[in-house]
Formats: structure tokens, C-alpha cells, sequence
């Protein structure tokens, strides 16, 4: 079994826009593991066991662009031990690196008591990943198959300006399964993204060409750009992207933007936004939780 997920990770790697369905069904059906620091365990230990309400320690990794936290999980004990050594990482003294297994289907529960949370990554080595973000994260942790083909958004913002001078690169993506294909437009100098961020595309303004499609990270890039080209105000950048961000369901990346704006002293612009998403998504339970969160900090 554990041979069948690290193909099917691989396969997902190597041909991004290909069905997901048979490595979902083999995620709820198989052990996987994560990477903790912990106090050693002892020579004649051979494991330690959580008990249900206890809180643990695990390893993650921060979108340096997002904020977002994204959590590796492995589909062998190797594989672990191999992302240690590639990262050269070193515990802190009196701790050591230590894998735990879980049983099939219930790592994904446990992701929501990350902070900030923005999906898991399957790892197999430094050159083979997959990325699954909360929203596929979420529909597995209920045992179910999360749909194929990506997840559509509606612009989640009044108006956007491209940039005049820019080069503009079209390609193509499939929209729906066994759907035609549809025109993907990329702004290569407002940064880059990767394959699988074309399973969550924002439908773009229609033009001459018809339906125009771009990567909801990349928007996000092109958000950043244009502001940096127009000398905006960065209250008004902020605004759109934290609404873009839940706007798209990117919840782990809008609540680490909110933590960003309450550090900076702009608590109160993130509620304002806060309180208009709730108006616009009253069944997301992710915007009321920023939201009580914000008003009631721990």
C-alpha cells in the first residue's frame, strides 16, 4: 500500500492537471506520518502513543509569499528521514525529530488545530510534492473524495488594472473534466507559479478572446504587482487582497494577513473586512472564526 501512494503522489507530481481521484481514495485508505520534535525517546521504547486531548508539537513550512502554513506529510517513515537530511535541519537541544504514523484518514482531522492553516503537502523527496489545499484538505477529513477539476471563483474584487506595458502569456487549462479548454493568462514579470496552483483558477473579465482564466495565486501576484507599478496606497492593496483571499477560500493566507494587520496596528480594517465577508459568505465558518477570533483574542 505504501508503494501504491508514493506512485500515485508521484504520478500527481509529474502530470499535475490528471484525475486525483484514485491518490484521494488511496489517502483515506493508508498510513501516513508527520514529522515532530520531541524529547527522545528511549532505547527500549519502540513508539509512543497521543492520547485524544493532548496537544503536540509538528513540523511546518511557511508560503514565504502568503503567509500561509502548509504542513509536509509523508507517505513512509523514510521519506520523513529524508526530508531532515536534504534541509540539513538540526533539532534544539534536548529534542530530536521523530516521526509519527497515523492511522488511515485521520491526519487530516488533526489539520484543524493548525494555526493559520493553508493545506498539506505529500512528500516524497526534494524534486516530488503535492500540494492539497484546505479546501480538498477539509472534504477528506469528512472521509469523502473531493471533486475533480478545479475550483472556480468568480472575481472577488470590484475591478482590477493590468498593467499596460506588461507581457501578457496565454496557455490553456481545463476548466471542467472533459470540458474544452480555456485560455489561462499569465503576467510573467508579476511572478511565477506552479502547475497544480491551476486547480484553483479566477474567472477574469471577458474579452475578445473569449473566457480568460488565471491561477488564483498568480491573481495574487498580479495584485501585488500592479499596486508596486501604481505607487497605490497600501491600505486599498490590502483590502483587495485580504478579499481576494477569502474570496478564493484561502482561509490559512487571509488569517495570517489578519495577524499581519493586527501587528501593524490595523485592527480595525481587518474587521471591517471581515464583517463585509461574513454579509457576503454567511455559511464559510472559517470568516466567523477569524472574525470571533479578532474580536475575542485569546
Amino acid at each position: 500500500m505504501v508503494e501504491t501512494l508514493e506512485h500515485l503522489i508521484r504520478r500527481a507530481a509529474d502530470h499535475p492537471r490528471q484525475t486525483r481521484t484514485p491518490l484521494y481514495r488511496e489517502l483515506l485508505r493508508s498510513e501516513t506520518f508527520l514529522l515532530t520534535l520531541d524529547a527522545p525517546i528511549r532505547q527500549e521504547q519502540v513508539l509512543r502513543v497521543s492520547h485524544p486531548d493532548e496537544t503536540f508539537p509538528i513540523w511546518v513550512d511557511k508560503d514565504p509569499e502568503l503567509g500561509g502554513i502548509w504542513v509536509p506529510v509523508f507517505p513512509a517513515r523514510d521519506a520523513v528521514a529524508d526530508y531532515v537530511a536534504a534541509r540539513n535541519m538540526a533539532p534544539t537541544p534536548g529534542k530530536e525529530f521523530l516521526w509519527m504514523e497515523h492511522k488511515p484518514g485521520t491526519v487530516f482531522s488533526l489539520m484543524n488545530g493548525v494555526k493559520c492553516f493553508a493545506g498539506i503537502r505529500l512528500y516524497l523527496d526534494e524534486n516530488c510534492s503535492v500540494s492539497l489545499p484546505w479546501s480538498e484538505v477539509r472534504i477528506l477529513a469528512e472521509g469523502a473524495l473531493p471533486p475533480e477539476g478545479p475550483e472556480i471563483y468568480d472575481l472577488p474584487v470590484t475591478h482590477v488594472v493590468l498593467p499596460l506595458s506588461s507581457r501578457a502569456a496565454f496557455g490553456s487549462v481545463s476548466v471542467a473534466p472533459h470540458g474544452p479548454q480555456g485560455k489561462l493568462l499569465c503576467l510573467p514579470e508579476a511572478g511565477h507559479f506552479r502547475a497544480d496552483d491551476t486547480r484553483k483558477l479566477v474567472r477574469m473579465p471577458p474579452n475578445s478572446q473569449g473566457d480568460v482564466w488565471m491561477a488564483c495565486r498568480h491573481f495574487l501576484q498580479v495584485l501585488r504587482f500592479a499596486c508596486s507599478l501604481e505607487d497605490a496606497e497600501p491600505r486599498h492593496y490590502t483590502n483587495d487582497l485580504l478579499s481576494s483571499l477569502l474570496g478564493f477560500r484561502m482561509y490559512g493566507e487571509a488569517e495570517a494577513l489578519c495577524e499581519w494587520l493586527i501587528g501593524r496596528g490595523r485592527r480595525d480594517q481587518a474587521r471591517r473586512i471581515l464583517k463585509a465577508a461574513v454579509r457576503h459568505f454567511p455559511s464559510e465558518p472559517g470568516i466567523a472564526r477569524m472574525l470571533r477570533e479578532l474580536e475575542f483574542p485569546h
